[in-house]
């Protein structure tokens, strides 16, 4: 969908509540993120995931971090094609 273009980074998170936050979190500090369900592939979260650029990945991983934010899975994305590719877990 060229809606999502530029966004090349899937964040998954185990609860509602910490996508939800982290959503507010990245706004707030003019990171522009996508909110999608998490993709069928990789299905391993609580169903929302958020979508973000490869340039705003460390400082998307610092404000999640120093806010205390829990994440399940970083995926380097072709949102387009349906490829992903797991970074980081934890």
């Amino acid at each position: 969908m060229i809606i999502y273009r530029g966004f090349d980074r899937l964040l998954s998170f185990a609860s509602v509540h910490h996508a939800i936050r982290a959503e507010k979190l990245l706004l707030a500090a003019g990171i522009i993120v996508a909110s999608v369900p998490t993709p069928r592939e990789i299905d391993i979260s609580c169903g929302h995931s958020l979508l973000f650029a490869a340039t705003d990945q460390h400082k998307a991983l610092i404000i999640l971090q120093d806010h205390q934010v829990l994440w399940s899975k970083l995926f380097k994305c072709n949102i387009q094609d349906r490829v992903y590719e797991e970074l980081e877990s934890r």
